[in-house]
């Protein structure tokens, strides 16, 4: 799954209407001249400067769109709490803004915050339904809050909206692979290779539908692909390792696997099939570990689905605090 990083927005800054009165249009003027300073600042790596402009602005003027870039330049600074903050402040005064919505889930997402995007989402999905980017993205926050019967409904209609579009189809593919259900992630992985050849995310969730079809020499093919590629990616590392196990070469298996499991610790899958693999080289206290870590991921797991069945019912427009 790809990380969504960034906000990407283009922010339009607001301009006076022939209707205002002169009061009016001079204080849209002075608003407009402090948003163009605080974007020419940000624009000369004056963050700071720029930053405290905009809190000015947004104090002073009520304005939505100082406190979007003021979000802008937080995100961007990896400062995603604040960031997240700021957008709720912004939420408040327009709370079915689009450009609002989207741009707190993504900062969620990217804050590894699923549960938190999800009801931005849902109001997207509603207000904005034929747009395959809002159900891409709440397709993606799903599986990331691992609710992959949910997440597919969504990918599934972004299919339905744009058609062949290479992130839904290797995410189509990812969330049907996590149900266990190979047959129906195979053909949206190869129509996604199909269009993006040189995609390793799609090789190698590719390995894992045909792994977990017993197709065990495509896998490993497809698997020593992505390595190739991307030594440390961790679904290839998780196939190969999977395969050398069945092919009882315990050894390899466990490099391999020891690969996936620190390219994504949260993989309970990965930390299962290394606690095989050290309990069949004799290492029974790494055994152990591995399976207390691939229990805690599993409680992660609940514990998101218990915050997500939470407030399932509520879907607000503006998202919690």
């Amino acid at each position: 799954m790809r990380a969504l990083v960034g906000l990407g927005l283009t922010l339009a800054l607001a301009v006076p209407s022939s209707g205002q009165t002169p009061a009016a249009s001079s204080t849209a003027g002075e608003r407009d001249r402090a948003l163009e300073k605080a974007a020419a600042d940000a624009a000369a790596g004056r963050r700071s400067v720029a930053a405290q402009e905009l809190r000015e602005a947004a104090l002073r003027f009520h304005s939505v769109t100082a406190l979007l870039q003021l979000a802008r330049l937080e995100a961007g600074q990896k400062e995603g709490a604040r960031a997240l903050a700021t957008l709720r402040q912004a939420l408040a005064l327009a709370p079915n803004s689009e450009d609002l919505l989207s741009a707190y889930a993504q900062v969620a997402l990217a804050s590894g915050a699923p549960v938190r995007a999800i009801p931005a989402l849902e109001s997207l999905t509603r207000i904005w339904a034929d747009v395959a980017d809002h159900h891409y993205l709440l397709g993606v926050a799903l599986m990331q809050a691992g609710d992959m019967t949910a997440a597919v409904d969504a990918l599934a209609e972004a299919e339905r909206l744009e058609p062949n579009r290479v992130l839904t189809l290797v995410a189509l593919g990812l969330a049907f692979n996590k149900r266990k259900l190979y047959a129906e992630a195979k053909p949206y992985l190869v129509r996604s290779l199909e269009r993006e050849p040189e995609s390793v995310e799609a090789v190698a969730a590719l390995a894992e539908s045909e792994e977990g079809l017993g197709e065990l020499d495509e896998a490993r093919a497809h698997a020593l692909r992505a390595v190739a590629r991307s030594p440390d990616q961790p679904t290839a590392n998780l196939v190969l390792g999977m395969v050398l196990m069945k092919e009882e070469k315990f050894a390899e298996a466990r490099d391999a696997l020891e690969k996936a499991a620190a390219a994504d610790p949260t993989s309970a899958k990965a930390h299962y099939q290394l606690s095989l693999a050290y309990a069949r080289l004799g290492d029974e206290a790494r055994s152990r570990r591995e399976v207390e870590l691939y229990q805690k991921a599993l409680r992660e797991v609940e514990e998101r689905l218990q915050e997500l069945r939470g407030q399932a019912g509520s879907a607000p427009a503006a998202p919690r605090p």
